[in-house]
């Protein structure tokens, strides 16, 4: 399938089995040929509300409604969803059995139920049915009312008279916050968009908040790898958010929005044809996520942790590298595949020269604490996901060793400034290419300072 109709229709046909995922990846298959169709952002808002990722589905239904203002259905689409999130903040905050807090899940069970009900009611009369006196589109038009196919219309459907099987309400929940970039206790999450950079690239972020933390304590930032996705690494570091009491924050730079290296891992510094401007770096996203978040919590904190494993960590060390007055106080970048050299006789993106690094930043970059860790079984030559090209072959033939080769460039290119470098290197002993086994570390090192 090429054309966006076509995967429109995928994406009903997978929605009415209750294949949600997999409806949900079809229509951003047709939002990829084609951002235009209302009708596709507001189904893929319905599938993301039956996986209760409403904030996401909210972003989606919003699309709908920029791209076809008078979309009748996406509105009543952005209804449910702002219902359903009000009920969950409202259960979240509403006292429990006995004076206990815990929200009263079955009560928001029930009501969820039945609003994720008339979801699916929307979605059918998209595909050609009529319902109390609401003309349906029977087939995908573009924002100016033309057809885009001339597809049969799909047969009328029987209404089911049973609510579809849904999970109860998750550990993790994306919970409206007393106010914007409060972070609920326990696990959550939150679409964030950055207004002063990329406000149109929506970021959702990934939250744990343990009891102990209080607004004197740390904020980590954790940057995903090659996966993009943000839950799985909260959850890797939620026994260290723990341990040493610190709110975790993991960014998720989704493909949708931010395609390919350009974006994540190199940041955006380059764009198309053009240097981007500085406020437009994803690095920045990162300065602005930390402003959002302690405004929220209102944490007293003046500095981030910050630690990236894989291309997470090839975000981070440039991160320092080209954000020299970034205010992380200590960074990791573990396991990293390719590095940027801190070396002007070197081109972009390997290197600093016609880089947009002022020669004279370079000596402030030595001076902040980043720390560049591997595990000593990284050592896998012919790892499909290792850059293999001959300029990155030039750092070394593994991640162990490249990561060698750009601690020894700095400590030479500190040393031809005749200035002290501030950076450490360590290695993680029988460990291989692997987040979890790096976390306990990494942790160990950006929360002992030493």
């Amino acid at each position: 399938m090429d054309e966006a109709p076509d995967w429109f229709k995928e994406g009903v046909a997978l929605y009415e089995k209750g294949d949600y995922q997999r409806a949900i990846k079809a229509f951003d298959k047709a939002i990829a040929i084609d951002p235009t169709i209302a009708e596709v952002w507001n189904n893929r808002g319905l599938a993301l509300i039956q996986t209760e990722q409403y904030q996401e589905a909210l972003l989606s239904i919003n699309k709908a409604l920029s791209v076809n203002p008078n979309y009748e259905n996406a509105k009543k689409a952005k209804k449910i969803v702002l219902d359903l999130l009000k009920d969950l903040h409202n259960a979240n905050n509403a006292p429990g059995p006995a004076g206990s807090t815990l929200p009263q899940v079955p009560e928001v069970l029930s009501r969820k139920h039945s609003k994720i009900f008339v979801a699916t009611i929307i979605v059918i009369v998209l595909i050609g049915v009529t319902i109390s006196g609401v003309l349906i589109m029977t087939s995908m038009q573009n924002n100016t009312g033309t057809p885009l196919s001339a597809a049969p219309v799909p047969e009328p459907m029987t209404v089911p008279t049973q609510v579809l099987t849904t999970s109860a309400v998750s550990t993790t929940t994306q919970l409206l916050a007393s106010r914007p970039g409060d972070i609920p206790l326990g696990r959550g999450q939150f679409v964030f968009n950055d207004s002063l950079g990329n406000s149109d690239r929506p970021i959702t972020v990934y939250t744990y908040r343990p009891a102990s933390w209080n607004q004197s304590g740390p904020i980590l930032i954790v940057m995903p790898g090659a996966g993009r996705t943000g839950e799985s690494p909260r959850d890797t570091w939620v026994p260290y958010a723990d341990e040493y009491s610190s709110i975790v924050l993991v960014p998720e730079f989704s493909q949708q929005y931010y395609p390919g290296d350009m974006f994540y891992p190199l940041g955006y510094i380059y764009g198309a044809t053009n240097w981007e401007p500085k406020t437009n770096w994803t690095f920045m996203a990162i300065e602005h996520l930390f402003d959002y978040v302690r405004n929220g919590t209102r944490a007293t904190t003046p500095t981030y942790l910050l630690d990236g494993h894989s291309a997470g960590g090839q975000f981070v060390h440039r991160l320092v590298t080209f954000i020299p007055d970034a205010r992380y106080s200590r960074a990791v970048a573990a396991n990293s595949g390719l590095y940027v050299m801190p070396d002007y006789s070197i081109s972009y993106p390997l290197g600093l020269k016609d880089s947009p690094l002022p020669q004279t930043d370079l000596a402030t970059v030595f001076s902040r604490k980043l720390i560049i860790m591997s595990g000593s079984h990284d050592t896998n030559p012919n790892d499909t996901n290792l850059a293999n090209f001959p300029a990155a072959e030039v750092e070394g033939s593994t991640r162990f060793a490249r990561a060698q080769f750009y601690y020894a460039t700095a400590q030479e290119q500190a040393a031809a400034l005749g200035v002290p470098l501030n950076w450490e290197y360590h290695v993680v002993q029988g460990i291989g290419h692997d987040e979890a086994g790096m976390a306990g570390p990494s942790a160990e090192m950006l929360f002992n300072e030493s």
